[in-house]
């Protein structure tokens, strides 16, 4: 997984799940891939996505979609 897929990855957790406090990614040490983290500073994506409403826009339409069975 590259850190572009990570990214990804972290602001879909933060659609699809509202509890999610993931705020950066960070590549491990010890199996060399990428991982969500809660520790840090908040990524400069995640937060371009937050400001921008993105992530609570797409937030509401994958709700949307879980009650309407897509």
């Amino acid at each position: 997984m590259t850190e572009n897929l990570a990214l990804d990855a972290l602001i879909e957790a933060r659609i699809r799940f509202v509890q999610n406090s993931s705020v950066t990614v960070y590549q491990c040490e010890d199996c060399g891939q990428w991982h969500l983290t809660s520790r840090g500073n908040l990524h400069p994506r995640l937060a371009k996505e937050l400001e921008s409403g993105y992530v609570e826009k797409s937030r509401l339409a994958y709700q949307w979609e879980k009650k309407l069975g897509y």
